[in-house]
C-alpha cells in the first residue's frame, strides 16, 4: 500500500513543497522565517481536519474569519475570528473541525531565527505552553497593523533581516502584555493545580512516546504518584493514563499517516514490547487496527 506523501509541515517541507499551495503570492518566505498573510486564499492543502501531526517551529496564528476547534498538545481549544494563538515548537496538533470561512494569518519563525533577549532565547522566555488569546477591538487592530508590518517587510529587497527578526519578537511581546493584562483584570492567574497540570502536559507531550509510568512524571514534577493522580483527575476531569493514552495514539496516528515507518517500527518507536500489543492497545483506543487507519483515513 502507498502511504500519504509524509506531512511534517515544518518550515523546510513548506518551503520545498510548491504543490501544497495554489496561490504562493499570499505568502513569504525567506531564510528562517516564513509569514501567511491569507491561509484560505492561498487555497493549501497543508492539513486534513482529523489527522494530528507535530509542528516542528512555533506558530503565532491571528484568526479574522469563521470559528473552529482544534487540540493543542491534547488540550482542545475553540477558536473563533478576533484571536490569536501562539503554538510552540514541537507541538502535537489536530484540526478537530472548521467552518467553510475560516481563515486566518500566519508567521512561522524557525527555532533559532529570532534573536536572544537579555541571554535568553525567546523559546526560554516563553516557555512551552500555548497562548489562545480572544482580543478587544483596540488590540485587534493593533496586531493587525504589526502583521502588516511584518508583511511588507518581509516583502523589502534585500530582506532587512534584523527589522524582520525583532518586528516578530515585538508581536510576541506584545501577546505576553495583553495575556498578562487580562490575567491581570480577570484574576485569572493559574491556581497551583492548573500550573502542575500545565507542566504535566508538557511532559507528557515531550515524553510520552516512550515513558508511561505514573512515577516518571511524578519524578519530574517532585510530587508523589498519588497526589499527582489527584490532581489531574481533579483538574480535568481524566486521569494521568488517560492522557498518557491520548498522547501515545495521536503520536501513533502522525507516525502511521505521516512517515515512513512500518508499523512493527512504529511499535518499537513507542516502545511497546511487540507489533501485536501496538495493535491491540490501538484498536482498542481507536476502533480499528494501524493498518486500517492508513488505509481507511
Amino acid at each position: 500500500m502507498k502511504k500519504n506523501k509524509p506531512m511534517n509541515l515544518d518550515f523546510q517541507e513548506i518551503k520545498d513543497n510548491a504543490e501544497l499551495v495554489s496561490h504562493a503570492e499570499y505568502r513569504s518566505i525567506h531564510r528562517g522565517i516564513g509569514m501567511v498573510i491569507s491561509f484560505a486564499q492561498m487555497e493549501s492543502s497543508l492539513f486534513r481536519i482529523g489527522q494530528p501531526y507535530r509542528a516542528k517551529e512555533s506558530r503565532i496564528i491571528r484568526i479574522f474569519q469563521g470559528s473552529g476547534r482544534i487540540s493543542i498538545n491534547l488540550v482542545e481549544y475553540d477558536v473563533e475570528k478576533q484571536m490569536i494563538v501562539v503554538i510552540p515548537p514541537n507541538s502535537l496538533i489536530e484540526v478537530i473541525d472548521i467552518t467553510p470561512d475560516y481563515n486566518f494569518q500566519v508567521i512561522v519563525p524557525e527555532n533559532d531565527f529570532l534573536p536572544t533577549v537579555q541571554g535568553n532565547s525567546i523559546a526560554e522566555l516563553y516557555g512551552s505552553q500555548e497562548v489562545v488569546l480572544s482580543l478587544g477591538t483596540e488590540e485587534w487592530e493593533h496586531t493587525g497593523a504589526f502583521f502588516s508590518l511584518l508583511w511588507e517587510s518581509m516583502h523589502r529587497s534585500p530582506l532587512r533581516t534584523e527589522v524582520v527578526q525583532h518586528l516578530v519578537t515585538a508581536i510576541l511581546y506584545d501577546i505576553r502584555y495583553m495575556l498578562d493584562q487580562k490575567q491581570t483584570a480577570t484574576h485569572s492567574r493559574f491556581s497551583r493545580q492548573e500550573e502542575i497540570f500545565n507542566r504535566f502536559i508538557t511532559l507528557v507531550n515531550e515524553h510520552g512516546k516512550r515513558e508511561r509510568n505514573i512515577s516518571f512524571y511524578a519524578d519530574k514534577l517532585c510530587l508523589t504518584p498519588h497526589y499527582l493522580s489527584t490532581v489531574i483527575r481533579e483538574t480535568s476531569g481524566q486521569t494521568v493514563m488517560q492522557w498518557i493514552n491520548q498522547a501515545v495514539i495521536l503520536e501513533a496516528k502522525v507516525l502511521l499517516k505521516h512517515s515512513d515507518m512500518l508499523i512493527f517500527q512504529i511499535s518499537d518507536e513507542l516502545n511497546f514490547p511487540n507489533p501485536s500489543f501496538f495493535s491491540k492497545f490501538f484498536k482498542r483506543m481507536t476502533g480499528m487496527t494501524p493498518a486500517e487507519y492508513q488505509k481507511n483515513t
